[in-house]
């Protein structure tokens, strides 16, 4: 059962709407209904009566709610005895991470970390790729995660991860049937990106300038999969990396492989 659905139902029931569940969790609104819908087909029932206006839950709901409620309450009652363990250890390590390559990469990563050197307190400090690096320059952080192609003499730089980066479009674009497109070929189209703050959004535009084009972005968010949704919705394109996709389940959604495609790493 995976633990965000559960917690976003939990979320969703002690918000009393959809709505200020995904503002507590800084995510769309149809991602927290898409969590609330895998979890009742994993479970095989119906948690959620919609037939009324007020958000009701049903006799499956009840326990379902009662169940997750005992579970992260042991949860959280652990990870307090966990942190103030961690918290009378003398060594710490401050450790920036953007939260989506922590969802994709890095959670095995920590867990091997901390399976093999317990001594050392790790601390996460969740942040953009450029923010990152603006902390590792006024000490507050140890060592960090930022995307590349990054290049900086005052920085020690190992590459742990690789990724291409794949266009996405929705179910009635005209290359959504297109194994490969030339990157050239996109100028026209509209895009949806990630914020200026992301390092991703840099690589993207000078990505689209060594095709010979000034992209046409008419959206952007720091929610990857509003954007997800937006393509899905056929309201324009973009172009995102393709673990991140790969991480996201919609046959409403396409990817397409680019010649020159930008290769991003962590």
């Amino acid at each position: 059962m995976p633990f965000l659905n559960l917690a976003y139902f939990v979320h969703t029931v002690e918000c009393e709407s959809f709505t200020k569940a995904a503002e507590k969790n800084y995510i769309s609104q149809s991602a927290v209904s898409k969590a609330v819908r895998n979890l009742e087909e994993e479970l095989q029932t119906t948690l959620i009566d919609r037939s009324r206006r007020k958000l009701t839950l049903t006799k499956q709901g009840e326990l379902v709610y009662r169940f997750a409620k005992d579970f992260f309450d042991y949860y959280d009652e652990k990870k307090k005895i966990l942190y103030d363990e961690l918290g009378k250890q003398d060594d710490v390590l401050r450790f920036g991470l953007p939260p989506t390559a922590g969802s994709i990469f890095f959670y095995s990563v920590i867990y091997e970390f901390k399976k093999k050197i317990p001594s050392v307190s790790l601390t996460i400090n969740d942040a953009t790729s450029t923010h990152i690096i603006e902390k590792l320059l006024e000490n507050e952080l140890d060592m960090g995660v930022a995307i590349t192609p990054f290049d900086d003499d005052r920085f020690v730089i190992h590459k742990v991860f690789t990724s291409e980066a794949v266009l996405l479009v929705g179910n009635s674009h005209r290359l959504r049937s297109a194994d490969t497109v030339d990157f050239a070929t996109l100028h026209r189209e509209k895009f949806f990106q990630v914020e200026k703050d992301f390092m991703y959004h840099g690589v993207f535009v000078d990505t689209c300038r060594q095709a010979g084009f000034e992209p046409n972005i008419v959206f952007e968010s720091n929610q990857w999969d509003l954007i997800i949704e937006m393509v899905a919705a056929n309201q324009g394109v973009s172009i995102l990396p393709k673990p991140l996709i790969d991480n996201y389940s919609s046959k409403k959604i396409h990817q397409v492989h680019l010649k020159t495609p930008p290769f991003l790493g962590l």
